[in-house]
């Protein structure tokens, strides 16, 4: 990932290049920052990656990337709030109008992006759900950037379907938490409930809580993105296989059951009780019809 002389902390720089390791962007990125400054730079840099017809991507010197560093490209939007509205937010009519816009083919690169500031003040609840449907089978090439300062504020159905970045980088995953977040999601598509139950013990260990749960959902967005038909930043084989045993709306449980917990492990909850509630909880969703 080549930083076009933006200045990020080095968790940060970790967390982008990441995100990007593929070769290209998620369809769909959270951007989380208390620095509006910060958020901006950082969509600037996301959507001179996604128009990039250079080599390095963003290069910053093809005409695609000097037209996005400088806020002057046809194709990346910056949604400005509806100059109707007296408390600046988006209208259920931006966002239809955006669906229809999102159909047209680009006018000067091969993809198009679309960046919401301050997206967790603007975006009322009825207008996200407006912006689901577009979000879960977007066009081709189509980009979405959501400026927040804090992700919890859009609803857990907007938060599923993208990737979170934080500036100051997200909470790191070690080794250990790697192994026991693929051992859960082994445990989850076991048919045997001890499996499961095996796995959840990991959990017990506080200084692995966070980043356990975080590399589930991570598995568990990859597999949302799997049948979508996208490109996966991890494990090929369980996003594969939770994908062939998983419909997207039990994904999407398994999320925001995952966000629950995350919750309920910071308010200092029984751990022996939430493993039993969560590993129900899991089984619940896989087999309900």
């Amino acid at each position: 990932m080549n930083f076009c002389g933006f200045s990020f902390d080095t968790d940060t720089q970790k967390g982008i290049s990441r995100l990007t390791q593929s070769g290209r962007l998620p369809h769909a990125v959270i951007i989380e920052s208390k620095s509006q400054e910060q958020s901006k730079n950082l969509a600037l840099l996301l959507s001179a990656y996604a128009v990039c017809e250079g080599e390095g991507k963003p290069c910053g010197v093809c005409r695609q990337c000097r037209n996005a560093l400088s806020n002057a490209h046809a194709d990346i939007k910056w949604l400005e709030p509806d100059k109707k509205s007296k408390s600046g937010i988006y209208s259920i009519e931006q966002i239809r109008g955006l669906a229809v816009d999102a159909q047209v083919r680009p006018n000067d690169a091969d993809a198009k992006v679309y960046i919401f500031e301050e997206a967790d003040k603007r975006f009322p609840e009825v207008q996200q759900n407006s912006f689901l449907k577009l979000l879960e089978e977007p066009p081709q090439r189509i980009y979405f950037i959501l400026l927040v300062k804090s992700a919890k504020a859009l609803l857990a159905t907007i938060r599923s379907r993208c990737t979170v970045i934080r500036t100051g980088g997200e909470e790191a995953i070690s080794d250990e938490a790697a192994q026991s977040a693929a051992e859960i999601v082994r445990g989850i598509l076991s048919p045997k409930e001890y499996d499961l139950m095996l796995a959840l013990r990991a959990l017990t260990d506080k200084t692995q809580q966070a980043g356990i749960l975080l590399a589930v959902k991570k598995h568990l967005r990859d597999a949302l993105v799997m049948l979508s038909g996208g490109e996966i930043q991890g494990d090929r084989e369980l996003a594969r296989k939770l994908a062939s045993k998983l419909t997207r709306k039990k994904i999407i449980e398994m999320l925001e059951l995952s966000d629950s917990c995350d919750y309920r492990l910071k308010q200092n909850s029984n751990i022996n009780l939430l493993t039993t509630w969560l590993c129900g909880e899991y089984r619940r969703i896989l087999w309900q019809r």
